[in-house]
């Protein structure tokens, strides 16, 4: 029968099943008491001689009554039986029809999938919290690869389009070699611009998928940092006057490299947009090694505090690079167990970087 097919006409029919198994079940039970009354009754009034001959007089007439009456009561309670369990089926399964049609207008793009709760507690209240938390993830997940995708793609465009543009305004006319030399500088410095943003790109899809190769070895942190600002000194002209050192030997587990690429993203950020002077400092804990890297600037406005680490955020910010820094040094970090994360420090801003401490 096609009522069957469906859950609720099973579990109707397991109640009815259920109700008729118990009705013959007692009318058994008791066709068999009867006869081991009248046994026994024969056997006080007659001895041990006497010979029971089964059901006579008014036990017969006592059984057939109870006969009769259970072939008239049997058929009203395995309906309501019936009914019953398909009165709880509906109440029980009503969610899931709910879930059913809220999943259907999602497919039809009317709104986000949200598993109802109705707040009593039971076995679908926790599994409906549950998937919907795992919804709302997976959106959010969405939500951030579609921004992180659109924007990507108009980095991307924007130093091809200069390069385009740079090769097709040469190549109207015939010019002279410092000429061609000039558009092919400025086609390097699109390419080296474009070479480091899919750098950046790369970083973060392995960090995100959880394939940043991370060594977990024992380095000395101070020495990095101090690496890390000859090279800020390099890349920023009169940052050897600008950048103060307070190191001390640390011993840290992580890996080296990426230590290094975490502290260069903070000092850029801190001699680019930061205050006049800037210091690194590092803190030696029990078990974590903290590297803080402050700047007397104008600090980071309290309205985009939470949107720092952001990728392409560049909200009070020059537009000169891709907002992706500060993004890739907290994935930098956490890909050697350690944190990341932007410290109270008015007026300037004060960013630290904590790993993991070797033990002797």
């Amino acid at each position: 029968m096609r009522v069957l097919r469906t859950l609720r006409g099973r579990l109707a029919a397991a109640f009815a099943a259920a109700v008729v198994v118990t009705v013959l079940l007692f009318g058994s039970a008791t066709a068999v008491a009867i006869f081991l009354h009248d046994h026994n009754e024969r056997l006080s009034f007659g001895g041990v001689d006497a010979e029971p001959t089964g059901f006579v007089g008014d036990d017969l007439q006592d059984a057939k009554k109870f006969g009769v009456a259970m072939l008239l009561v049997s058929p009203v309670a395995v309906a309501g039986a019936a009914l019953l369990g398909l009165w709880l089926a509906r109440r029980a399964l009503a969610p899931m029809h709910e879930a059913a049609a809220r999943a259907r207008r999602a497919l039809r793009g009317e709104g986000e999938l949200q598993l109802p709760v109705r707040g009593i507690g039971d076995e679908w209240d926790e599994l409906a919290g549950v998937t919907n938390e795992l919804l709302r993830a997976q959106a959010d997940a969405a939500s951030r690869a579609r921004a992180f995708s659109a924007n990507a793609a108009h980095e991307l465009r924007t130093p091809l389009t200069a390069m385009l543009g740079e090769v097709q305004v040469t190549l109207r006319r015939e010019r002279s070699p410092e000429e061609y030399r000039t558009a092919l500088n400025v086609v390097e410095e699109e390419v080296q611009r474009l070479t480091r943003l899919v750098e950046m790109l790369l970083a973060l899809a392995r960090a995100d998928n959880g394939t940043l190769d991370a060594d977990a070895i024992r380095f000395d942190l101070a020495r990095a940092a101090r690496l890390a600002a000859d090279r800020a000194i390099v890349a920023h002209p009169g940052a050897d006057r600008r950048l103060t050192l307070r190191l001390a030997p640390a011993t840290a587990l992580g890996d080296p490299l990426l230590a290094g690429r975490v502290l260069d993203n903070l000092l850029d950020n801190a001699l680019r947009h930061g205050g006049r002077n800037v210091e690194v400092a590092l803190e030696v804990g029990p078990d974590r090694i903290r590297v803080a890297v402050s700047d007397d600037g104008n600090g980071v406005p309290d309205s985009i505090r939470n949107r720092v680490f952001e990728r392409f955020s560049r909200e009070g910010a020059p537009a000169s690079g891709f907002g992706l820094g500060l993004a890739i040094a907290r994935a930098l970090a956490e890909a050697q167990g350690g944190k990341l994360w932007l410290d109270d420090a008015a007026p300037g801003a004060r960013f630290v970087v904590e790993l993991p401490a070797a033990r002797e």
